[in-house]
């Protein structure tokens, strides 16, 4: 029995030079991903598709989006990727690293992998609208790689996590109200449970990071979202 593969997105926030544009498209090329999304990019000159190459058909077909919200509706999980990471103190910039993406592969659903912008990367608040964080790790003297060269390092882990043996059977993604839903539920436990302001704040995040790293499927989502609201009930019932 054959069973659909998660459809990699590479989805490219403000980019500065159109080079850069045609550069990721070629490297796009060379692993099997075809699908581009631009947030907002400049005008697409002849630079970009000379860099692009034999990949013009990946720059011309690329989809253009005015804002990075609309994202959010497009995918059923957003990876962001950054060479700025936190402590376990902070759970925005906690990331994992590209071999660890073993869990995308076993999902179907969109996943849209974002690049923010040559000079100054995703905002917090664009982090705080995906799924989790992915860092390359480069050399602590210069870890920060151009953007044709990230896009290259985390498209060749993922195609050779595509190329190994399919698993026997695929799980559907949970898609972006049941994950919403459920962070909704933990958020009613967290609340119930009496935590405040910083540390429930922490909790939150946390759980949000921990459920996008996962490729939490639909089932678990399922079971999760009842067990807290269970939690939550007992607790503000406790609380009376």
């Amino acid at each position: 029995m054959l069973y659909k593969m998660p459809e990699f997105f590479v989805v490219l926030v403000e980019p500065i030079y159109p080079g850069n544009i045609g550069s990721v498209a070629r490297v796009m090329k060379n692993f099997g991903f075809r699908e581009l999304v631009l947030v907002n990019p400049p005008e697409i000159t002849g630079e970009a598709k000379a860099m692009a190459m034999h990949a013009r058909d990946v720059l011309e077909n690329a989809k253009i989006v005015k804002e990075f919200s609309i994202l959010q509706d497009k995918f059923d999980f957003l990876v962001a990727t950054s060479a700025v990471i936190g402590t376990d103190k902070n759970p925005l910039r906690t990331p994992i690293y590209p071999e660890q993406l073993t869990g995308a592969i076993e999902l179907d659903g969109k996943i849209g992998i974002v690049f923010g912008r040559e000079d100054k990367g995703l905002s917090n608040e664009e982090l705080k609208k995906c799924d989790f964080l992915i860092t390359i790790p480069a050399h602590h003297e210069y870890p920060t790689l151009n953007l044709a060269q990230s896009a290259a390092v985390i498209l060749y882990e993922i195609h050779k996590l595509k190329n190994r043996e399919t698993p026997l059977k695929k799980t559907r993604a949970a898609n972006k109200i049941e994950k919403q839903v459920l962070l909704e539920k933990f958020d009613a436990l967290v609340d119930a449970s009496g935590l405040r302001d910083f540390k429930a704040d922490i909790a939150k995040k946390t759980f949000r990071s921990v459920v996008g790293r996962g490729f939490i499927s639909g089932r678990e989502s399922f079971t999760l979202t009842g067990v807290f609201r269970r939690a939550a009930d007992a607790a503000g019932k406790l609380n009376r």
